[in-house]
Order: structure tokens, then sequence, then C-alpha cells
């Protein structure tokens, strides 16, 4: 006969793996977003790195002229962003008044119209709705003087990343001899299974964002709104964040047009644009550039986002779709957790019986993991 008992052991064991992952996560934010960052776009860079290091036998100048290649048209894409900036920035209180009279037109046309007289409610909206567009305004303010700290990270990233693709080999063979012998081929094939997916998802998203940015400058641009390649290109990187990237994209030149432009059909204008180009992302440009490499449920996205939003602020909720999907990936290789994964999947839905049919097994259970046998005659 058979019974079993909770292994106490493993239980705090994991618990305290757990709450001392969420500790040094948490307290180690400075050092582990840029060493984060910095992993992932070695991951993204390795691919252009071994294309120069086929014609060059050094390592290092590869890397220099891998950093040259992306550094070169990146930098002046974002020192032109920067400038239209601070023209933003700068215009700042002026774009408030204009945008309090823009809604004090509307109003008055609305009672003109239907003769709806204005309550008191609709009053206060009027006198504070221009503190809906200064509020976002100036929080991007906000990052023009903290750009030493900004520049600061940026240069510690750079680095990491020059290392972590100089000694790239080196971190490879260092994880694989800490398992034995029989087991290495499948940790290299573990490894190459978290590397694809890693550069599939951000060389998907950095394209996706930059022909969301072109589609929007170009559709700004004819309608005529002013700083039309800042607004297109903000709401392109915007689009990285999920659900509310997108909202928060298109809800600022949609204020900016309200408050400058001083005619109605140009704000309509911006947002039927932005909702033509969203559900062109969402059919078309998505599916075909990015694929489905980042195989998560909305649920699953949307608690990815709140936990790294809580944790690391805007770099966690940048950073919490592409390491949910590395984590899918590790949670595939082990049978406990292989259940963990599935439920993170998007196919969950309608594929609910997979469960019993797969995974209804001892090893499957955490159950099983967290006990201990005992055999009695």
């Amino acid at each position: 006969m058979e019974n079993r008992f909770i292994n106490l052991q493993r239980v705090g064991f994991a618990l305290l793996i757990v709450f001392l992952t969420g500790y040094i996560i948490i307290i180690g934010k400075t050092i582990l977003v840029s060493l984060t960052f910095a992993a992932f776009f070695a991951l993204m860079l390795m691919p252009i790195c071994a294309f120069f290091e086929r014609w060059i036998s050094w390592r290092i100048p590869a890397i220099f002229l891998t950093f040259l290649v992306i550094l070169i048209p990146l930098s002046g894409i974002l020192t032109l962003l920067s400038m239209q900036l601070v023209d933003v920035i700068q215009n700042l209180s002026s774009i408030g008044e204009k945008l309090q009279t823009a809604i004090n037109d509307i109003f008055a046309w609305i009672n003109q119209k239907i003769g709806f007289s204005k309550t008191e409610g609709e009053d206060w909206i009027s006198e504070n709705f221009s503190k809906i567009l200064e509020g976002p305004l100036s929080f991007l303010g906000q990052g023009l003087s903290s750009s030493t700290a900004f520049i600061a990270n940026l240069i510690l990233t750079l680095i990491y990343t020059f290392f972590f693709l100089l000694y790239r080999s080196a971190f490879k063979q260092f994880a694989l001899v800490q398992f034995s012998p029989e087991r290495r081929m499948q940790i290299a094939d573990l490894l190459d299974r978290i590397k694809k997916v890693a550069q599939k998802y951000l060389s998907g998203i950095l394209t996706v964002m930059l022909i969301l940015g072109v589609l929007n400058s170009i559709a700004l641009w004819l309608i005529g709104i002013q700083y039309a390649l800042f607004w297109g290109f903000v709401a392109g990187i915007l689009a990285i964040i999920p659900y509310v990237g997108t909202f928060i994209g298109g809800f600022l030149p949609f204020l900016y047009a309200l408050a400058t432009t001083g005619t109605v059909w140009q704000p309509i204008a911006v947002v039927i644009s932005f909702n033509l180009v969203q559900t062109l992302e969402n059919n078309f440009i998505t599916p075909k550039v990015a694929g489905s490499s980042v195989k998560i449920n909305p649920f699953a996205a949307v608690l990815a986002l709140i936990i790294g939003g809580t944790m690391w602020g805007i770099a966690g909720l940048v950073l919490s779709l592409p390491m949910i999907a590395v984590t899918k990936v590790l949670m595939e290789q082990v049978d406990v957790l292989k259940p963990f994964s599935f439920l993170l999947s998007s196919s969950v839905y309608g594929n609910e019986d997979k469960f019993k049919k797969q995974y209804d097994e001892e090893k499957y259970r955490l159950s099983t993991f967290f006990s201990k046998r005992s055999s009695k005659e």
C-alpha cells in the first residue's frame, strides 16, 4: 500500500525561490532592467553580428560594425523626434489654451444645433479638459529633465549588449556544462528555442513599429497635423505596449488636432485614420510580419502587463510580453509546468479538453511534485 505526504521541504524551497526572485526583481530594478534590455538587444543583433563575423575573423570589429549599422539611423530618427518633442513642450501652454477654446466651440455648436443647454458638469469639463492634454505632454517633458539618467542607462545597456555579444559562446558553454552530457543536447535545443522566440518577437515588433510610424505619419501629414512625424512615431512606439499603448498613441494626436487645427473634420479624420491603421495592423501587418511568435492569450498578456508595470514601470510594460514568452518556452520543458504553459497560450480557449486528454497524468500534477511517497505492507 502506498501513502503520500506533503514534502514540506520542497514546498518551503519553492516558496523561498518565489519570494527571493520577486524581492530581487524589485530591489535590483536599476541593474536588471538594463541587463534585460541588453540581453534582448543582443539576441536581436546576433544574426547581424554573425553576418559580419563571416567576413571578419575578429568578433570585436564585427560587433562594432553591428552597432554602427543599427545606431546611426536610429540616432538620426531619435534626434529628429527629440527636436519636435522640444517644440511641442515649449508650446504646451498655448496648446492648452487652444484646446480650451476648441472645447468651448464644440459645446457652443452643440447648443446651437440641438438647443441643449450646458449643465454644471459640462462647464466643468469645458474648463478642465485641457488638463487631459497637458498631463501626458508634461509627462513627456519630465523625460527631458531626466535625460541624464536615461543616457546613462542607455550607455550601460549598450555596454552590456557588447559583452553579451562578445561572450555569447562562453555563456552558452557555461550553461551546458552545468548539466550531464546526456542532457546537453536537450538543453542546447531549449536555448536555441528561447533565442528564436526572442529574436522573432523583437525583430517582428520593431518592424511593426516602423511600419506603423510611417503609416501614422503619412496619415497625419495628409490631414494637415503639425509635427506629423513626431505624433506618428510616438504612436508607433507606444504600440509595443498592447491594448493601452494603441489607445494612448491615437488619443494624443487627436487632442493635439482638437487644440491646434480649429476645425472639426481634422480631429475626426485623425480618429478615423488611426482606426484604419489599427485595423490594418491587427488583420495584416502584425500577422504577416510578427507572425504568432508570442502565442499568449489576452488575459495572460494583460496580467503580465500589470505585473511588469507594477514592478518595473514603463520598462516592465515593454519587457513583459517577451519575458512571458520566454517563460512559456521554459515551462514547456518541465512536465509539471506543461499545463501552465498551455494555460498561457492563445489556443486555450475552445481546447479546454486538452487538459484531460493530454495532461491528466501524475507527472503533470503539482501535487506529485510537492509530495513524497512511503510504502506500507
